[in-house]
């Protein structure tokens, strides 16, 4: 007993360490009945969600990121290869719960729900551990006079999608087996067998003490034998009262790392506890080494999107991760890219597997998700999923990112060959039109329009454009003189224009935008491309009547429907617009614990936003930095620190009433950066070596080597 009275006291002073840092709390004052008004926690592979069950009772759901059904390659693979949910613990109290709110704790990346009964105040922490697969629940029941039970209640190992009328089902679904509950060595367990292979298994002990019960769970994981419940209870019984408290300092000191990389200082607190969760999420969703972040991160719920989605939801996803100085976020999906090439070539018809690579709609971890198109070859039965040409390639726009902002020669290596062959695919679709221009010679989907279905899709040339363009400019950095070189340069040249309309750019040649449609999917050459840009004068007009019009018809815009034009208004210098963007994002999507559903979880839009935050502050396109280009009116005092941009620099800003007055720039790998300042008389000092020169436009031109730094400040 004296030894778990140290443990408990030892918890106490971790945490009140921590807490006396005066770091972010998130209060949400009344917890309901979803995840989305729930607390969570999570280390990128296991994660937590504390929320109200019933009028007696609380639940805590429990996933597991890489539990993935995995029969075999099927047109089925939504449900044969489908996310699993695992269940969650029931606390029942047998008395009214009077009030129930919850707290996150972002710097120490803990959770607390604070129930409020008859019997007295009982109070539920949850700690996913950082650096261990391991989850601690305790009960603090100091100030509760009452009792409580705590079961736990297992989903059923089947895909969620079969749990939606409006799904269309696979005609014959097998379930897997029904789950057995048990007992051993004084340890609790759930396991669960997979009809293709293995399973997995909840375990969990508790330790008692005066005022604190602790749970100690885990769950274990195998696709190939029945190994998972015997590893699984052996790794918890490792996790003694000593080793807890050592897991619990590493946690700290993994969260306190974590948030040193960079910071964003704003003068709305609104926009501040938004921006937070964010980087919050991140990390508790996935790490360098965890699995990538699918549709709901280790948060499960029913839904219909039970996989990976990969024509928006990944690519935005991820799209905060460099700015905010996170490659190692990012590292989650690239090496989930690196580790699965195979199926990336075997999703390309056979006459094509040689040289291209591509992913339909949707996939498993293992990016398995063929695309059918191809010169000549009917594809009437084929599903609009399977129609979408560009996917993948824009995927690989996050992994060209992951290289620009480090600048690492491995990482170089291995993204020139897939963005060769994920534009190899374009070139065998491509024939030279009537007017010898090149055009992609069979029809392609441009997702989420319902009229989509068409030759020369702007989804697809934008994405196109960007792909040629950044081989070339790859290919140009290494003088590697590629014998497809040519090729590439012929047809960036000689590509058709994008079509447009009197109303701005249309969905594809001959599809005008006509309904309401909450992917951007035909404004791609505005943002994320920059393809045509605010920049080019002549494009300014068609630019705005593009956004405008797409916005105009709002019957079916969505949340990240908002984040992308925020985007797009950043890009234009308006701030007050993006912010108005963003407020409608916020006030009428946005959940309490700033989670997202469209009919389920979709983990993507509140991170969109935070890039578009993020863009209000710093912007890199067209060769240029841009410090503060699209700062709203309202917010007069705000700095970021150690922002990460192309070419490997980090970038530190301060503004204060609304004028800039420092900037610094750190270079991490040798290179020349084009900076554009906002400082009307600045003064330049380099430390390290370095020079500058200002140009006619105002831009600051820096030649810094590794290790040097640029500071840029008003001259007084």
């Amino acid at each position: 007993m004296r030894n778990l009275y140290i443990f408990f006291i030892s918890i106490l002073c971790v945490i009140c360490r921590a807490q006396g840092q005066d770091k972010p709390i998130f209060h949400i004052p009344q917890l309901g009945k979803s995840i989305y008004e729930g607390v969570f926690t999570g280390n990128g592979l296991l994660g937590t969600m504390t929320y109200l069950k019933s009028s007696q009772a609380v639940r805590i759901d429990i996933g597991r990121t890489d539990i993935y059904d995995h029969r075999e390659k099927n047109r089925e693979k939504l449900f044969d290869k489908a996310r699993l949910s695992l269940g969650h613990f029931s606390i029942n109290l047998n008395v009214d719960i009077d009030s129930i709110g919850g707290d996150i704790f972002i710097q120490q990346a803990y959770s607390q729900t604070n129930i409020k009964t008859s019997d007295g105040m009982l109070h539920i922490k949850t700690t996913t551990l950082s650096d261990d697969n391991i989850i601690l629940i305790e009960v603090i029941k100091k100030d509760y006079h009452g009792n409580y039970s705590f079961d736990w209640c297992p989903d059923s190992a089947i895909s969620p999608r079969m749990k939606f009328d409006y799904t269309q089902k696979p005609t014959y679904y097998t379930r897997n087996p029904e789950g057995k509950s048990g007992t051993s060595k004084g340890f609790s367990f759930y396991k669960q067998e997979l009809l293709a292979g293995g399973g997995y298994a909840t375990v969990y002990k508790k330790m008692l003490g005066m005022d604190n019960d602790v749970y100690v769970v885990s769950v274990g994981y195998n696709q190939v034998n029945k190994s998972y419940l015997k590893e699984t209870i052996d790794y918890v019984d490792h996790f003694d009262s000593k080793d807890i408290t050592i897991a619990l300092e590493k946690h700290q000191n993994w969260w306190r790392n974590y948030y040193s990389a960079s910071s964003l200082s704003l003068p709305d607190k609104i926009y501040q506890r938004f921006y937070d969760m964010q980087l919050y999420k991140l990390a508790s969703a996935t790490r360098t080494n965890k699995p990538a972040i699918d549709l709901q991160g280790p948060w499960t719920s029913v839904t219909p999107w039970p996989a990976y989605w990969m024509n928006l939801n990944m690519q935005l996803t991820y799209s905060p991760v460099f700015t905010s100085n996170h490659l190692d976020i990012a590292n989650s999906l690239i090496q989930m890219i690196d580790q699965n090439v195979s199926n990336l070539r075997e999703n390309v018809p056979v006459a094509y597997r040689y040289n291209s690579i591509a992913i339909g709609r949707s996939s498993a971890s293992d990016l398995w998700s063929p695309v059918l198109l191809e010169k000549g070859v009917s594809i009437s039965d084929a599903s609009d999923g399977e129609k979408e040409l560009g996917n993948l390639l824009w995927l690989l726009h996050s992994y060209y990112s992951y290289y620009r902002y480090g600048m690492q020669e491995e990482v170089y290596d291995r993204l020139f060959p897939l963005l060769k062959e994920a534009v190899n695919y374009y070139l065998h679709l491509l024939e030279k039109n009537e007017s010898g221009k090149y055009h992609i010679a069979v029809k392609t989907y441009s997702p989420e329009y319902k009229y989509g279905y068409a030759y020369d899709t702007n989804y697809d040339l934008a994405i196109l454009r960007w792909g040629l363009r950044s081989l070339i400019e790859l290919d140009d950095e290494k003088n590697r003189k590629d014998p497809l070189y040519d090729r590439w340069l012929d047809v960036l040249e000689n590509l058709i224009d994008f079509p447009q309309g009197v109303n701005g750019y249309l969905i594809a040649k001959d599809v005008p935008y006509g309904e309401s449609h909450r992917h951007y999917s035909h404004l791609m050459m505005i943002y994320p491309f920059y393809e045509i840009n605010w920049d080019q004068k002549e494009n300014r007009v068609l630019i705005e009547r593009s956004i405008k019009y797409w916005q105009s018809k709002n019957q079916f815009l969505q949340g990240y429907s908002f984040t992308g034009a925020a985007s797009m208004y950043a890009m234009m210098g308006r701030g007050d617009d993006a912010l108005a963007s963003l407020d409608n994002l916020l006030k009428s999507y946005i959940k309490k614990n700033t989670l997202y559903a469209e009919s389920g979880p979709v983990i993507e839009t509140p991170l969109a936003a935070m890039t578009s935050i993020q863009e209000l502050c710093l912007q890199y396109w067209n060769g240029k930095l841009r410090i503060f280009p699209a700062v709203p009116t309202s917010w007069k005092d705000i700095s970021f620190k150690r922002f990460l941009t192309d070419g490997a620099f980090l970038v530190s800003a301060k503004r204060k009433n609304g004028i800039t007055q420092t900037v610094e720039i750190e270079s991490q790998h040798t290179g020349t950066i084009r900076v554009e300042s906002g400082i009307s008389a600045p003064m330049i000092v380099i430390k390290g070596k370095g020079k500058y020169e200002i140009d006619l436009d105002g831009i600051i031109v820096f030649t810094l080597n590794k290790g040097s730094r640029a500071l840029v400040y008003e001259k007084k």
